[in-house]
């Protein structure tokens, strides 16, 4: 029997100025240390092009949420069945693989399965990262601890509850 919650966990994502720091600078540590190594000055600019760019998309996609398949809503109804939203309003009920990192501070549900098709592509679900702040702190300790005590298909190799998520 599955249980049955009193309240449903709705995170409104918003966008991450935490991460557009790291993910920049990353790219930034990325492209200097190409421009140390001894290869020619054209292989660093090629590879430095591409660590732009690639970065670009993920600031856009997982920091900014500017792009059309960036989640914008995660919610778990009162059956405790998990639901991801993307910009477009399309809906998913994905199941979660067991590497989900599950940390007071930030938290990241990467999912297993097949996703889904577009144009005759099998493209995956790509993960989505959850940072704390005082807007949604509750909130993300309800889903935090949903994640460490709930079944979640074959999501078996919970954590022990922190002192900080059993407080109310």
């Amino acid at each position: 029997m599955k249980p049955v919650f009193l309240q449903i966990i709705h995170i409104q994502l918003t966008p991450s100025y935490l991460l557009l720091g790291l993910l920049s600078g990353v790219s930034i540590a990325c492209c200097w240390i190409v421009l140390q190594q001894a290869i020619s000055m054209d292989i660093k600019l090629v590879i430095i092009a591409l660590i732009v760019v690639s970065s670009a998309y993920y600031i856009v996609r997982d920091a900014l949420l500017l792009l059309p398949w960036s989640w914008q809503m995660v919610e778990v109804d009162h059956k405790g069945e998990l639901t991801i939203i993307n910009q477009r309003g399309q809906q998913f009920q994905p199941a979660l693989a067991a590497s989900c990192f599950i940390h007071e501070a930030c938290t990241i549900l990467n999912f297993k399965g097949h996703g889904f098709r577009y144009n005759g592509f099998k493209i995956g679900l790509q993960p989505v990262l959850l940072f704390s702040s005082s807007k949604n702190e509750n909130e993300l300790r309800r889903l935090r601890v949903w994640l460490r005590w709930f079944k979640h298909g074959k999501l078996h190799n919970q954590e022990d509850l922190s002192a900080a998520d059993l407080a109310a």
